[in-house]
């Protein structure tokens, strides 16, 4: 393995572990077994503006670092929160561009010629009723490609009232959404009890 490959592979894995450093509490979105899940808790490291309380649970396809493969860079997240979000379109743009703009610099941050190469991500959402948004996020790949990245979004919100927790659940992928990806994705589901 070349000194260039080794570097993204250590600071890969360092956040991996970095992040999952919680194994004491289990993930609660179910994905098949080839799908590696991580587990961080609120407030988030590299995003710390969202002031929430709470848990994220995330699940990546099997190809998410594999520039080229069908599902590159596509994975589903959880937010299982305390606080009611109040989502809008305007809201989910503004957090899901501190969150991509915090997490590529994080990753970035051992290598500070290409921390001054990434762009400030831009985020577009629309309401298609009170609780789905789709949008699109124009951000930059710190951890594979080192290039810019187009990610299509769906969001779905749900007020899990037997535990008063509300649940933000986030698919992600750079393949439109007629893909075969977004099928997989939306077999990744949450296992709580909210009834």
């Amino acid at each position: 393995m070349s000194f260039a490959k080794t570097i993204p592979f250590i600071i890969i894995t360092l956040l991996f572990v970095q992040c999952d450093n919680n194994t004491k509490i289990k993930n609660l979105l179910s994905a098949s077994e080839n799908w590696k899940g991580e587990v961080i808790e609120f407030p988030l490291e590299f995003a710390t503006s969202l002031q929430y309380s709470g848990v994220e649970y995330v699940r990546f396809a099997p190809g998410w670092g594999k520039e080229g493969a069908s599902d590159y860079f596509s994975y589903a997240f959880l937010w299982d929160i305390n606080e009611d979000p109040q989502l809008s379109a305007k809201k989910i743009e503004s957090e899901m561009e501190a969150y991509f703009d915090g997490l590529m610099r994080l990753v970035s941050k051992t290598d500070a010629k290409q921390k001054s190469k990434i762009p400030k991500s831009k985020a577009f959402f629309e309401k298609v009723n009170d609780s789905v948004y789709v949008g699109k996020i124009l951000t930059y790949d710190a951890f594979t490609t080192k290039k810019e990245l187009n990610l299509n979004i769906t969001v779905h919100y749900s007020k899990c009232k037997l535990q008063n927790k509300h649940l933000v659940l986030f698919n992600l992928s750079p393949q439109p959404l007629e893909h075969q990806i977004w099928k997989k994705l939306k077999k990744v589901t949450v296992t709580t009890n909210c009834e």
